[in-house]
């Protein structure tokens, strides 16, 4: 079973939902009215050996824990606002190091931290739980529809690209590494979105290739993405290059670079690369069935990106 079996079957063992829950388990945030209000619950976990090792130092794990945490709820639409943080660390001075960095963030992102848990263990973990507002519709992975367009904000394997360089303990690219180590989630390129009411969205974690067919899977539809039409920067070129990796495949399958997947019309694209600071790039396009990454006209096999349980 891969991640998304696990959830299918965690599912079917839920209870109907209550009324309050507006859009359950199974896409980047649950969704609930509460107080009046709309919001976007979610959480992710980081663990040590899996999600990272030595070269990340606590500070940037506890930071990349809120990161990805505030992706999610821009994927939704939502503004992040408050989150709860427990962790398990090996001593407290590393428990101190990775709240640091959770200072960090929040203040970076305009989150409240409300509390949590910590206690020892072998294997540092850090486990944050976030809840967003949302003003406009929330924006699910279900509303791309044929002819739209596919647009990624930012670039496209800058974080697998920093993550191969500290693998491989290189020299320089420490851009990579940054973007590998603290991500920047594009909360206003969100809320940008889901005000031009875009038919879908969802945050790049798990890579194009996978989060793609996410939206597919959940909107039934089907899409052609164009490799050569990724925007991938020079540095990430160059060390693609050094390490004889395709850039556009590592691109498609890297994971992990918190940009946001939009499907919308082409006007709606247009406005929305007119409104936000970052870039706005064209990709592919929503098609009645199958699933093409393609090099022109040909069609590139067998592209996955991360798996949970891999």
């Amino acid at each position: 079973m891969n991640e998304f079996d696990v959830i299918e079957r965690l599912s079917g063992l839920l209870p109907p939902a209550p009324p309050e829950v507006l859009v359950p388990i199974g896409d980047d945030c649950a969704v609930l009215r509460l107080g009046g209000g709309t919001w976007a619950a979610a959480s992710d976990m980081l663990v040590s050996g899996r999600h990272f090792k030595g070269w990340a130092d606590p500070a940037d794990v506890g930071y990349k824990a809120v990161a990805v945490n505030v992706s999610d709820v821009a994927a939704m639409g939502g503004t992040p606002r408050f989150v709860l943080v427990s962790g398990a660390a090996p001593d407290p001075e590393t428990a101190l190091g990775v709240f640091e960095g959770v200072a960090e963030a929040c203040g970076k992102f305009g989150v409240y931290p409300l509390g949590g848990d910590t206690t020892s263990a072998d294997a540092l973990t850090v486990d944050v739980a976030i809840l967003g507002e949302i003003e406009a519709s929330p924006v699910l992975r279900s509303g791309a529809r044929i002819g739209d367009l596919l647009a990624v904000t930012g670039e496209l394997g800058a974080s697998v690209a920093g993550l191969l360089a500290l693998e491989e303990g290189m020299d320089g690219f420490e851009r990579l590494k940054a973007r590998h180590l603290r991500p920047r989630p594009r909360v206003e390129a969100g809320r940008a979105a889901a005000w031009l009411g875009v038919g879908a969205m969802i945050d790049l974690s798990d890579g194009l290739a996978s989060d793609v067919r996410h939206v597919c899977e959940r909107s039934g539809v089907g899409c052609r993405v164009d490799l050569d039409l990724l925007p991938v920067s020079d540095d990430t070129r160059e060390l693609a290059a050094s390490l004889g990796r395709d850039p556009g495949v590592l691109a498609a399958t890297g994971g992990e670079d918190y940009e946001l997947l939009v499907s919308a019309p082409e006007q709606v694209l247009r406005t929305l690369s007119e409104t936000v600071e970052v870039p706005v790039t064209v990709v592919g396009e929503v098609t009645r069935s199958d699933m093409d990454f393609r090099r022109g006209e040909d069609v590139v096999e067998d592209l996955s990106g991360w798996d949970h349980f891999e």
